[in-house]
């Protein structure tokens, strides 16, 4: 559906081609080059294929039309609509179009900007796309900055983080992942951005010479040239939950657009799911493979539909795991080091395939409240597919350095991760050591293995591990205990490092014994800390929970999600050991907090 209200239409529009071939006789040079670019501008389609080689849809004609005409612009996509695709044009359409444009790509990570910046230079760097290549200009990449000039202006891809994205300055902004992007990033850091005009020194000098004219008498002060609104600001997304700022954003620009007032901002909404998409684009198998979870399951409909969801199918309620998470720039916030004065539980549910679709090595580190026993909070996530064991020894080695570790619960299946950990050279001085801890027992039995426990449990002997088998009976209160303490906020998520800039600064000068590959920095270690909170949640709504005849549940992914086994699947390992934390910071207080057994005692009576 398309829908333009009636305050847009009272704007004319004429019909260039018609005028274009009307025209006749001899054009001057400044009349060819105008009307070629006014041709060209109308005929996005064709422009795009005449630089670039990329033929476009008509859909994606429509978008790159409504993107540049409109002050504010968002596409809520379906997965595979090509929202990286569609931005890449746009950037290098809008400097084209208008000379000096400064356009600033960001995200909720550096990656993801990165990842639009790359994709350009791929499309600019074609064999099909010469001389679209020749419009552009010096590119630099630096650990915190992607940067390429074009047409007087530039595009650059910068971290969401730190003072430097709050001194620059952008005529437009594009911004991916708008739904994992914090609200008050949104209105206080990227909006600002938006402030300053593109052509400042022009409007500058008009305004000058208005002024003399007015000072003269040759001009009235209603006679001033009204200045368009040329900045914009494009936001990608798949669809969220209703609960969500996207949500709100969405409502708000969708009564903006229906309302009849005659606001300077204009805005642009496309909603498109993939059985919108022509034939050719669509992968029958991908849609065959979501569509077999059903096609009302939340996740398809957010994922693929780009339909906006409550989250209330799920057994792990988004919603309430929303309220549960910190508030960005408020504290406790994900930590990539420990307090000294707070006391940490850590999950392991380990994976020792080096295949790059393999389950995740997964971590989580919870946080005690000792104010509040029973209480605890999400702080540091660990997942990593296809790694060598020596990394994953090497990060334990890091995790243990950084955190004040009570207790560690590993998955009973992968416990001689423990023993490999202690034959490193690392481990020499603080090598870990299990004790029993059966939390199948009930009654009676169960309080006297947690007395035994506690008399075994040592931690400055480093006799503090346990392993976990997953019987039926521990997966069920495991998951029932997880969803009650969801429920009643007795499970907290830590809000996100980068949009506290006290805790970012904080985070960023820590010294940390982790060597980091690739070129990675610190700042790539605070980013997936953010996405992987964000991912941990994403997995537990994904959990279903199914009774099989003889009445054991089993709580695990919907069996069209199991079924895929390319390398960027859905898994459930940060939701395992979200629930082994959770479940080890029940037992640790279960064992600490037990009374000691009363010594039985015998007085002999004389009769």
């Amino acid at each position: 559906m398309w829908y333009c209200p009636d305050k847009y239409k009272q704007q004319k529009f004429p019909n260039l081609n018609d005028e274009f071939l009307s025209l006749k006789g001899e054009l001057n040079d400044k009349e060819t080059k105008i009307s070629l670019a006014r041709f060209l501008r109308a005929n996005l389609g064709f422009t795009t294929e005449l630089i670039s080689g990329l033929k476009l849809a008509p859909f994606q004609e429509i978008t790159l039309k409504g993107m540049l005409n409109r002050n504010f612009s968002m596409c809520v996509w379906g997965r595979g609509c090509g929202k990286t695709f569609i931005a890449s044009v746009f950037c290098f359409l809008q400097c084209l179009f208008e000379p000096g444009t400064k356009i600033l790509i960001a995200g909720p990570t550096f990656r993801t900007a990165r990842f639009i910046f790359n994709h350009l230079e791929k499309l600019v760097e074609s064999k099909e796309a010469e001389l679209l290549a020749q419009c552009f200009g010096a590119k630099a990449k630096r650990n915190d900055q992607f940067e390429w000039l074009i047409n007087g202006g530039s595009i650059t891809a910068i971290p969401l983080n730190g003072e430097k994205i709050r001194g620059f300055r952008a005529n437009v902004l594009v911004l991916d992942e708008y739904l994992l992007l914090p609200e008050d990033i949104i209105s206080t850091v990227l909006m600002p951005f938006l402030v300053a005009p593109q052509n400042m020194k022009e409007r500058l000098q008009i305004r000058e010479m208005e002024d003399k004219l007015i000072e003269e008498g040759h001009m009235k002060e209603e006679d001033r040239f009204v200045f368009e609104n040329t900045s914009k600001m494009i936001a990608l997304s798949s669809a969220s939950y209703t609960f969500e700022n996207l949500y709100r954003q969405y409502k708000e620009w969708m009564e903006k657009i229906y309302s009849k007032d005659d606001s300077d901002a204009t805005y642009f909404i496309s909603q498109m799911g993939y059985e919108a998409l022509p034939t050719e684009m669509i992968d029958p198998t991908i849609i065959e493979e979501a569509q077999s979870g059903g096609q009302s399951h939340s996740s398809f409909q957010r994922e693929y539909c780009a339909q906006f969801t409550d989250g209330s199918d799920s057994y792990f309620s988004a919603k309430k795991m929303h309220q549960c998470t910190v508030p960005d720039g408020e504290f406790p916030t994900l930590k990539i080091r420990g307090e000294e004065d707070k006391k940490y539980i850590l999950g392991i549910d380990p994976s020792f395939s080096n295949s790059p679709s393999s389950d995740f090595f997964a971590m989580a580190v919870m946080e005690l409240d000792e104010e509040n026993p029973y209480n605890s909070t999400l702080v540091h996530n660990y997942a990593v597919p296809g790694a060598d064991l020596k990394d994953h020894i090497a990060y334990m080695d890091y995790v243990t350095d950084a955190f004040d570790l009570e207790m560690i619960i590993i998955d009973n299946a992968g416990f001689q991760f423990i023993d490999a950990c202690n034959e490193n050279e690392a481990f020499t001085k603080k090598r870990m050591k299990f004790f029993d801890f059966d939390s199948d027992k009930e009654g009676v039995d169960y309080e006297k293995m947690l007395r035994k426990a506690r008399r075994a449990y040592n931690k400055q002997d480093g006799v503090k591990c346990f392993k976990q088998v997953f019987t039926t009976n521990f997966i069920r209160n495991a998951n029932e205990y997880l969803q009650a303490c969801i429920d009643h906020k007795k499970l907290w998520f830590a809000s996100r490092i980068s949009p506290a800039p006290d805790a970012f600064t904080r985070a960023t000068n820590q010294k940390i014994k982790l060597r980091f590959k690739n070129g990675e920095t610190v700042l790539d270690l605070i980013e997936n800390q953010d996405n992987l909170i964000y991912q941990t949640k994403k997995q537990c709504t994904l959990v279903e929970v199914k009774s099989t005849a003889k009445g054991v549940q089993t709580f695990d992914l919907p069996q069209h999600l199991k079924r895929d086994t390319s390398q960027n699947r859905a898994r459930k390992d940060n939701y395992t050991t979200l629930m082994l934390g959770n479940w080890a910071v029940k037992c640790y207080y279960d064992m600490i907090e037990i009374p000691n057994e009363e010594e039985a005692t015998f007085v002999p009576q004389m009769i």
